[in-house]
């Protein structure tokens, strides 16, 4: 399969294509190398983009070596919602056929995709992924997943034959958790159905068949099957259930190894790897370990390792052992072939650094002797500084004041449930978790009450629990106002819904083309996004909950339109006679590329030297004339369609009837679409409003942002069915029952729902705030224009993060009774929860919500606890970062803090916006591309180097750093000195007893004069 190198490379900035190349010949080009590397750049510098590189070139070394066939690159990482985010920019042959993402245990029912070639040239390229949570697992869910235990039951009765009745009792014992055999047995149907005619893969097949019989295990299932045959029933207690689920753990495994048997893995890359690094180390007699080490053993097969943080990072006084030096030797271990000559190579060179250091000799020397010791290992980039003592990132405390009487007084009833349930609540707990016995459930403490109001203990709990704060289930049914019960929480909520983001449903642009209304002018033009990390992992539901309460109770305020309703407003509803009664909220929505064009906010802008008001840009269009509907005078004016359309062809270009939320059983859209057809063809006429549909209307701002991100490739007709796609999401938007509420509120004129829309969508400079969303869509598919396929992607990206669900959350009444209270949440919500991080259902979720959240509309908060978060882009609309709880180690910081300083991210493009307004408007390019270009121009880049614009860039915007304490906390001196250690700990990579080695070196004064001891990683290049 051919693959554009070129085009790669050229995506890559200078030090991702230094990299690459270091990679290449160390795996490829150098005698003694090892075969496995590893990068740790900086978090948020892009290492999937080097993978992506790395892979290209591979791909190309591998076209022409003897005796590879295909071309299998494996991709494990942490979990399925980072593989969801990074496979897409590791499929680098445009195919978007070739990225299986699948357990190893179901790889059998995949395989067929590997050997097929659909005629491409070059050799066949595969792109599969696995996670060690689904994949490689020693304990924990010994039952895996049903689609597992079908597949397991197909092969199973495929290598025995059984007869019907003891057919029935394999399947019993492989049924697991499905609460019926009959749901069951559909499963296996469908898995069925998904293998197809040729049945599970015969190579899979075959070693799974050789293996069970082997070491006896077949012999276990016909034993156990005879037994569940006269027990009549599915095993589910007792020593019958623990042998089915030993058995069933078992077959897993060896399906699991037969499945890595079937793989030719060319390259193995591991993304932040630190999160499973017991991988690495077959010898501690792990069968997981065992069987990832097949993968990376396997024939000529090459490593690589991407991680930050690839060993424990920082060892403070209180650790036990050496961790950090241990880690860091154990993991150039692994990178030298466990080679021991060689790991004591490093180790030399790093002890002769410490002693530099510590005693005031030459640093730089030693410095430099690691850096030729480690080379050959690894490499790593780091940021560089604004300028001297001057980063992008910055302090914005968060000040939760001093607890409230009521707060303490909750403290002393916590204090005394505590003592009576034996179950531990911790006073950093009550700091941290507002209304801690409405959320305790996930805390043993709330096991313990919940056992007690079962049993004997009701009577002695009860009036415990019901003295410690709690939220009532009749306070949110009723939308009343709560007390936020936490100080820190209340700062959170006064920085964000107190500066009336809840009038928000996107974010305000970084580059408005439009002077901003009535509505976001209120809003402090510094509004950014936030991401809350919390140790405590009830912090995350109690802050999506009463945050988006509160949102909620703020947005329902106002007046209610009964006999309008919000299903009402935007549907496509008939009279009695069958005719349309709504047109105008077609017009609304309809993509008039005639109109469009006539009327465009940034045309404006640039004529007028800067942002205009939104009735300028609506005087761009002659809205003279009386028509009675706008809708006539939209569907009149020329060009309502592509060019090259006909009014007859409408219908089959639009699809048939759009897929909407809300219930239509009443309306019928063809109706519209032949009301709207039959005026294309009729006299022009005017109305007062068409100049506001032409510049402010959905479907007009869709058309326009679609059109400038088009390619010459784009067809007018695939920009319009894109625009249509788009302009439906933003239907859906205003059509739901919250937003016709928040419209309500803020409206102050009796003018019907359409033209509120209008008026809000020219508040909102939605126009500028799409134009920036499509380019950062853009720039993850490569930065290029979009053909006609990539613009409905887009659309279809940006339909799924207007269109999420708000999530439900749950807590409970602080009551005997525990009612179940459920918060749904959407202006905030919780990144993360029940389940591995790896299951499937989790891993959509938790995509869905991330893509959302990297868009311009809700959610604006997002709080999650820190585990398992790295890697994971937030930084798309946000640049500030709420620390709930002060991480343990310095390095934590800039993994929190590395989830928004990223790759052109929210600051970033906010301080290219601010600098190069000027020559965007005097570009007749598309604006961000316009900007862009002219800071990478400018003299500020080229102080900055390759890091500028995309990573760095000087401005009023900074990442904010927020720290969320009380005052008078011990957090405050634990955060200076958990600065005073960032700014020296790189010193210390590999080095044992870091937090005294930094005592010893402040001592000696080597801060300042921290460049001479730094150890420079970076890959050799010209950058």
């Amino acid at each position: 399969m051919a693959v554009d190198v070129e085009a790669v490379m050229r995506g890559l900035k200078g030090f991702q294509r230094d990299a690459v190349s270091h990679v290449i010949d160390r795996f490829y080009g150098d005698r003694d190398g090892s075969g496995r590397f590893l990068v740790a750049d900086e978090t948020g510098l892009g290492k999937s983009v080097i993978a992506r590189g790395v892979i290209a070139k591979t791909i190309e070394h591998l076209q022409n070596a003897d005796g590879v066939d295909r071309i299998d690159i494996v991709y494990i990482c942490s979990n399925a919602d980072l593989a969801n985010q990074n496979l897409r920019r590791l499929n680098v042959t445009g195919d978007k056929h070739i990225a299986v993402a699948t357990r190893l245990t179901l790889l059998a029912r995949e395989s067929h995709r590997l050997t097929e070639h659909e005629g491409s040239s070059g050799k066949k390229v595969n792109l599969v992924s696995f996670t060690p949570g689904t994949s490689f697992k020693d304990s924990g869910l010994r039952w895996g997943s049903a689609e597992e235990r079908a597949l397991l039951c197909i092969l199973l009765e495929g290598i025995l034959r059984p007869e019907r009745e003891i057919k029935r009792a394999g399947r019993l014992i492989l049924q697991g958790a499905v609460q019926k055999l009959s749901s069951f047995e559909r499963r296996i149907s469908r898995m069925l159905d998904d293998l197809g005619p040729t049945g599970p893969d015969e190579r899979i097949t075959d070693v799974f068949a050789n293996a069970i019989e082997a070491d006896g295990t077949l012999q276990r299932v016909v034993a156990l099957q005879e037994r569940v045959h006269v027990h009549g029933r599915k095993p589910d207690s007792g020593d019958l259930w623990r042998e089915a689920a030993d058995l069933v753990a078992a077959l897993r495994r060896h399906l699991a190894q037969a499945s890595v048997d079937a793989l030719e893995p060319d390259l193995v890359i591991l993304d932040e790897f630190q999160r499973f690094r017991s991988l690495l180390d077959p010898s501690s007699g792990s069968e997981a370990a065992e069987l990832a080490d097949s993968l990376f053993t396997y024939g000529d097969a090459k490593v690589l390792l991407l991680s930050a943080t690839p060993y424990k990072p920082f060892t403070t006084a209180d650790d036990a052992d050496d961790d950090h030096q241990r880690d860091f030797l154990e993991t150039i271990g692994f990178l030298a072939g466990r080679d021991v000559s060689r790991v004591a190579e490093v180790k030399t060179a790093l002890e002769a650094h410490r002693l530099a250091l510590v005693t005031g000799g030459d640093a730089a020397a030693s410095a430099a002797s690691v850096r030729n010791a480690l080379l050959p290992y690894m490499s790593r980039s780091e940021r560089p500084p604004l300028a001297r003592n001057q980063d992008m990132v910055i302090d914005r405390p968060l000040d939760g004041g001093v607890p409230s009487a009521a707060e303490i007084a909750d403290w002393g009833s916590l204090h005394r449930l505590d003592r009576h349930l034996g179950a531990h609540i911790d006073i950093e707990q009550w700091k941290s978790i507002p209304y801690f016995a409405t959320f305790m459930d996930t805390y043993k403490s709330g096991s313990r009450v919940r056992d007690l109001l079962d049993g004997d203990g009701s009577k002695t709990i009860a009036p415990l629990l019901s003295a410690a704060r709690g939220i009532r289930f009749d306070d949110v049914r009723a939308r009343a106002e709560i007390d936020l019960g936490n100080g820190l929480l209340r700062a959170l909520a006064e920085d964000t819904v107190g500066r009336g983001w809840w009038k928000l449903l996107w974010m305000p642009p970084s580059m408005p083309y439009l002077r901003p209304g009535r509505i976001y002018s209120s809003v402090d033009g510094d509004v950014t996004k936030h991401v809350v990390f919390s140790a405590w992992n009830a912090v995350p539901t109690a802050i999506a909950a009463l945050l988006s309460h509160e949102a909620s109770r703020l947005a329902h305020r106002g007046r209610s339109r009964a006999s309008d309703s919000s299903a009402a407003r935007l549907a496509w509803s008939v009279n009695e006679d069958g005719r349309p009664t709504q047109m105008s909220a077609l017009a609304l929505f309809w993509p008039h590329p005639g109109l469009a064009f006539a009327a465009d906010p940034l045309s404006s802008a640039r004529r007028a030297g800067g942002p205009t008001d939104a009735r300028t840009v609506a005087e761009m269009v002659d809205s003279s004339g009386d028509d009675i509907e706008p809708s006539s005078a939209f569907f009149t004016y020329p060009g309502a369609i592509p060019p090259g359309v006909k009014p007859s062809q409408v219908a089959a270009m639009v699809g048939g009837e759009p897929d909407v939320e809300e219930s239509e059983a009443s309306g019928r859209f063809a109706d519209y679409l032949e009301a709207a057809t039959g005026a294309m063809r009729g006299a022009t006429s005017g109305h007062p409003d068409l100049g506001w549909l032409a510049a402010h209307a959905p479907g007009s701002i869709a058309f326009r942002a679609m059109h400038a991100a088009s390619s010459p490739e784009a067809s007018g007709a695939g920009v319009w069915r894109a625009a249509w796609h788009l302009s439906l999401a933003l239907r859906s938007l205003f059509a739901r029952p919250e937003t016709s509420a928040l419209l309500d509120t803020l409206d102050e004129t009796d003018a019907p729902y359409w033209r509120v829309v209008l008026d809000y969508c020219a508040d909102g400079n939605l126009q500028a705030v799409l134009d920036e969303y499509l380019y950062q869509l853009r720039s993850e598919a490569g930065g290029g224009l979009l053909d006609d396929e990539g613009l409905m992607l887009a659309a279809i990206q940006i339909g799924g993060a207007v269109r999420m669900k708000p999530a439900m959350l749950q807590g409970h009444e602080a009551t005997a009774e525990r009612l179940p209270i459920r918060f749904p949440t959407r202006f905030a919500v919780r990144y993360g929860g029940a389940g591995t991080d790896a299951d499937e259902k989790v891993a959509a979720r938790q995509s869905g919500v991330r893509a959302a959240f990297n868009s311009p509309f809700a959610p604006y908060v997002l709080a999650s606890t820190s585990v398992g978060q790295e890697g994971i882009d937030f930084h798309w609309w946000s640049h500030a970062v709420v620390h709930w709880n002060l991480p343990s180690n310095p390095v934590d910081f800039e993994q929190r803090e590395g989830r928004v300083h990223r790759y052109m991210g929210h600051a970033v493009r906010k301080n290219v916006a601010a600098r190069h307004w000027d020559d965007v408007l005097s570009s007749e390019n598309a604006p961000w591309d316009a900007a862009f270009d002219a800071a990478l121009a400018s003299s500020a880049t080229s102080d900055l180097g390759q890091f500028a614009p995309w990573w760095v860039y000087d401005g009023d915007a900074r990442i904010h750093r927020r720290i969320a304490s009380f005052t008078l906390s011990r957090d405050h001196d634990r955060y200076k000195r958990l600065l005073d250690a960032l700014t020296l700990y790189r010193l210390t990579l590999g080095q044992p007893r870091q937090e005294d080695m930094l005592r010893l070196m402040r001592q000696n004064g080597v801060e300042r004069d921290l460049e001479a001891g730094a150890i420079d990683l970076r890959a050799p290049g010209k950058g």
